[in-house]
């Protein structure tokens, strides 16, 4: 107990709120109160009337100082933890790129088996429509070994994506970034139709702070995406009945497979960026040097 106060800790007052909140907490000499004011101009006591303590302005509770640290910790960690899945992610997101871009070269390389292959398909429903017994059909389907290799090997890479954009969504909100949506649900929002046309935009955007000049190349990253992923799809489907408008297709889809992969680097690179100077500027304060440059 202080002999000059007669309280254990800090005298009664307002102090900044532990919670990290924009204004101040009111501490009764014991314990905080549930009591919290904008720090403009602090109201009287909620136990009194009486106008708060005269004389000078009342130091910051220890408790605080170490609530503040405690948060400084927790940022930087989760920082560090999306940090240390740079390098892997910045290959990670390129692959889904690379998987279509295999497609797009199996489906010119097959497109006579691909093309007979979607002959067939109609032979047997023309055939099933009439009662008729179809012939068996004995050439090739045109998919390959490497596109299922290459497949494989981009369902890891999605998975490691899914996790390094979950960690740098968890760290830009403990950064104070604006958000809109959990982690979590930035994530999922890639596997829900519809909704996957907009949402894990903004999610990645959400990574980056307030006017941040790669804001607007995620959107220009976005773009490319969709345009990667539908023309990579439609391309595909015509080449079962027709290699020209296959091709006609195919040559925008690779176009665009080529910007994405060009991009995709540069935005988890750029987001990686912007959280190590944030967290940087935070241990400054906190008086901690925790977070290591990312090259």
């Amino acid at each position: 107990m202080s002999e000059h106060t007669g309280y254990p800790g800090a005298p009664p007052g307002w102090y900044p709120d532990p919670a990290g909140g924009p204004g101040q907490r009111w501490w009764d000499g014991y314990a905080w109160t549930e009591a919290t004011v904008l720090p403009q101009r602090p109201p009287p006591p909620p136990w009194a009337h009486a106008a708060p303590p005269q004389g000078p302005a009342a130091q910051v509770a220890p408790w605080a100082v170490a609530s503040e640290r405690l948060s400084t910790y927790n940022t930087t960690s989760l920082v560090r933890d999306e940090l240390g899945t740079v390098p892997v992610a910045r290959l990670a997101v390129v692959m889904p790129d690379v998987y279509y871009l295999v497609n797009l070269i199996v489906q010119r390389v097959n497109a006579d088996q691909l093309r007979s292959f979607g002959h067939q398909i109609r032979v047997h429903w023309d055939d099933a429509q009439a009662g008729i017994t179809p012939p068996a059909y004995h050439g090739g389907s045109g998919f390959s070994a490497v596109t299922l290799l290459v497949g494989l090997l981009t369902i890891g890479a999605v998975v490691v994506a899914c996790i390094w954009q979950h960690k740098a969504a968890a760290a830009a909100r403990a950064l104070g970034f604006p958000w809109r949506r959990s982690p979590a649900w930035g994530v999922g929002s890639w596997f829900v139709p519809v909704v996957n046309l907009w949402m894990p935009y903004g999610a990645v955007r959400d990574c980056l702070p307030p006017e941040h000049p790669h804001r607007a190349r995620v959107l220009h990253w976005w773009i490319a995406w969709l345009a990667m992923a539908y023309l990579s799809a439609a391309s595909g489907l015509c080449a079962f009945f027709s290699s020209a408008l296959a091709l006609a297709l195919s040559i925008p889809a690779a176009l665009a497979c080529l910007t994405f992969a060009a991009w995709s680097p540069g935005i988890v690179m750029a987001i990686a960026h912007a959280h190590r100077e944030a967290a940087g500027r935070a241990n400054d304060e906190a008086g901690e040097h925790w977070i290591e440059d990312v090259r």
